[in-house]
């Protein structure tokens, strides 16, 4: 008799336990596996979409594009470009190569980097420039040539300094100019080293 009773708890058990262990995993399955399997295809679905805009040519990404830009603003923006560019560069170009103050300041410029300055030199190596300086000293080389030592004709600006060679005949040119006066030099330039350094040079005293 004992036997028949704990064998029917033991069937009550395992009949009650069958629903419990069926709603938990329902639960689980809603909770968990739906949510995961859903993350899951939606990832696969963003991988198949990038895969697919991976694999467009160009070609047909150009062709997709529509032609919003009218062909006549093109052809003028095309003809107006080299006008204005050229312009503001020749401006620069003739305001530094009469300018000795900004043409060492553009040169010096901190915030060239060594590729700008090297690019600066070699753009403007063989420009006749024609300057305004103050006439710091005169030295005659063995070879007859003239070197002179112009700094800016702003007499409190020390750091603008270039040296300017003259040819024998201009020895006598030089020796009625006195030291701090300002002249006007012409010359091209020839090097770059810790400064600007132009050759053929004549002078004109100011009046």
């Amino acid at each position: 008799m004992a036997d028949l009773i704990l064998q029917n708890q033991l069937v009550s058990f395992f009949l009650l336990l069958v629903p419990i262990i069926g709603v938990t995993w329902k639960v689980f399955d809603v909770l968990f596996v739906k949510p995961r399997d859903f993350r899951i295809a939606v990832l696969e679905k963003n991988v198949e979409e990038i895969r697919k805009e991976l694999q467009r040519t160009p070609q047909s990404e150009a062709a997709s594009l529509p032609n919003t830009v009218p062909t006549a603003a093109v052809s003028a923006t095309a003809e107006e470009a080299p006008k204005i560019a050229p312009a503001s560069r020749l401006l620069e170009r003739t305001t530094l190569l009469n300018n000795m103050n900004a043409f060492f300041e553009s040169w010096k410029d901190k915030a060239l980097t060594d590729l700008q300055r090297d690019q600066f030199e070699r753009n403007y190596l063989g420009q006749k420039v024609v300057w305004r300086a103050r006439l710091q000293s005169v030295s005659e080389e063995k070879n007859g040539l003239l070197w002179v030592s112009l700094v800016s004709e702003k007499e409190r600006d020390y750091s603008v300094h270039v040296i300017a060679v003259f040819d024998h005949k201009f020895k006598e040119a030089l020796l009625i100019v006195n030291k701090g006066e300002v002249v006007t030099v012409s010359g091209v330039l020839d090097s770059f080293s810790l400064s600007p350094l132009i050759k053929d040079c004549s002078i004109v005293r100011d009046a």
